[in-house]
């Protein structure tokens, strides 16, 4: 009966979108919150109904980059079409907005499913999924008879102490206001509570940021759990694993991991590795995680053996080394000491190259496994943990080599009170004389991500020829990815620009360039292959 209703329903997907499918533009960014926008296009519509016709009766893929599981209950079902069908029309939110990063981070993560605030419950008649939770929050009366007659709403903007919302979030001191929430997903980190009531307080705004609020995305509610990831199969990947290591209360650490990929008898694997994509899986509290290469001459220079820190693994056999954001060079520089070869401020995140493109690393490649943990609002030590997959090609199959950008603007200086605009350019020419590309080799860029600090505003990349803007991101702790399908093809004549605004408004002292979340950075991230003018004719 399930294939049955599935065919029927995706048949009628198919017909309905016959006609509707505009050519797609060169990338989309993602937008978390707004899960029923399974392709990430910004809105919702007839072609996220058929994403999840398509995977009908199927178990959630967590790592998946479209999650057709709009409703996060672990199965494809009527429930998520009906949610989809519900939310046409819906577009992307304000995604730097205070009002957002409460939707994503609490209300979606701990509330909205379709056993408890979202549909078909709807429990207290209450909706909390994305562009149901304001409407049914702000200025409702509650569904507690007790609450309603004292004059409580569910949200009182300007009025913490009398919304019913954080009363229930806390935990309620008369019994006849009920239990704790959330009732299932166990209490939160009090971190997310005072921004509820921070946000409130400011007058529960849908659009625009409050400064007080912090990062909600490193705060680990206190009974979540880190199941770890299962390793590619035999002779499809390798795993590699940075061990878990301690953040005390009121710190964040950045640590370094040295490692290598053994084969089966425990010893360095040889040969050259062709990373086809890669998986990176770690529980919340992270700031970023990075895979890097470290060079010959830096393992020569001993840097794997500088900055250890005794004391910071759960097992003192693991040997970690801090970062001193006093003397950040004693690790070594990157593009020198080493290079980018992946990374994620995303937990549970998935990248893969088009077919028959793929990272060549030398089999006995020294890893450097980078994790910045913050636990700055935290009253317990936190544990941190990172599994990376990553999945090969055979030689043969590898038609090209993908190469890692990864461009640093570190001029930055902004003024106590001011808001300053840093901008860069990025040349192809000098890029393909770096790699000693052939004279007529062309770039084919394949993703852009960017990264900023808390302070950053507005991070903008344009084409150098045409002035396009190819990425755009205001979310410094999660910024979107921009893929490009077909690639985005540069020649020697173009080059990439890009623009970091930061602000400066809560410090006493300039912000500058540096390695902590109080410091600055503006970072273009991605990948490319080039290839020559006479390949790209098909000759």
């Amino acid at each position: 009966m399930q294939i049955v209703f599935k065919k029927i329903v995706y048949s009628i997907l198919i017909l309905s979108l016959i006609g509707t499918v505009s050519s797609a533009a060169f990338g989309h960014s993602d937008f978390p919150t707004l899960l029923e926008d399974v392709n990430k296009d910004g809105i919702v519509n007839i072609q996220d109904l058929v994403l999840v016709a398509a995977a009908f009766g199927q178990p959630r893929d967590r790592t998946a980059q479209q999650d057709p599981d709009v409703n996060r209950d672990g199965v494809v079902n009527v429930l998520d079409l009906v949610r989809v069908s519900n939310s046409f029309g819906q577009t992307a939110p304000d995604e730097n907005s205070a009002y957002h990063n409460i939707q994503e981070y609490i209300f979606d993560k701990s509330c909205a499913n379709s056993a408890c605030h979202a549909a078909p419950a709807n429990i207290a008649n209450l909706n909390l999924t994305y562009d149901r939770s304001y409407e049914d929050l702000i200025g409702r009366e509650p569904d507690n008879s007790v609450a309603a007659a004292a004059g409580m709403k569910l949200v009182d903007p300007g009025n913490p102490e009398n919304s019913f919302l954080l009363t229930k979030l806390i935990g309620p001191t008369e019994p006849a206001h009920g239990s704790r929430m959330p009732l299932s997903a166990g209490i939160l980190h009090n971190g997310k509570i005072e921004a509820v009531r921070t946000w409130i307080a400011a007058g529960a705004p849908q659009t625009g940021k409050i400064e007080a609020i912090g990062d909600l995305g490193v705060l680990r509610d206190p009974e979540e759990t880190f199941h770890p990831p299962q390793a590619p199969p035999p002779g499809q990947g390798y795993q590699l694993h940075l061990p878990p290591y301690k953040i005390e209360p009121g710190t964040e650490r950045e640590v370094f991991y040295a490692t290598q990929i053994r084969d089966e008898n425990g010893d360095p694997v040889e040969d050259d590795i062709f990373i086809n994509g890669y998986e990176i899986f770690y529980p919340t509290g992270s700031h970023h995680f990075i895979l890097y290469r470290l060079t010959d001459e830096a393992i020569a220079e001993g840097i794997i053996h500088t900055g250890t820190t005794p004391g910071i693994g759960v097992d003192p056999e693991h040997i970690f080394r801090e970062l001193d954001p006093d003397d950040p060079q004693a690790l070594g520089n990157l593009g020198g000491d080493r290079f980018f070869v992946a990374g994620t401020q995303t937990e549970d995140f998935s990248f893969q190259f088009p077919e028959g493109v793929a990272l060549r690393l030398p089999g006995d490649t020294m890893f450097d496994l980078n994790s910045h943990y913050i636990n700055l609002l935290g009253t317990e030590t936190l544990i941190g943990e990172v599994y990376i997959n990553l999945y090969t090609l055979q030689p043969e199959e590898v038609k090209y080599e993908a190469i890692e950008i990864f461009v640093s603007n570190t001029e930055i200086n902004v003024p106590p009170g001011l808001t300053r605009i840093t901008q860069m350019d990025w040349y192809i020419e000098d890029e393909l004389e770096l790699r000693g590309a052939a004279p007529d080799a062309v770039l084919n860029i394949m993703m852009l991500t960017s990264h900023m600090h808390r302070h950053g505003e507005l991070f903008e990349i344009t084409q150098r020829s045409t002035n396009e803007l190819l990425h755009r991101s205001v979310a410094y702790d999660d910024a979107p990815i921009t893929f490009y399908d077909p690639p985005l093809v540069l020649d020697a004549t173009d080059g990439l620009s890009f623009q970091c605004t930061h602000n400066n408004y809560d410090r006493d002292v300039p912000i500058e360039f540096g390695f902590t979340s109080e410091d600055e950075m503006c970072i273009i991230v991605g990948y490319y292959y080039s290839v020559t003018e006479a390949e790209t004719n098909g000759n």
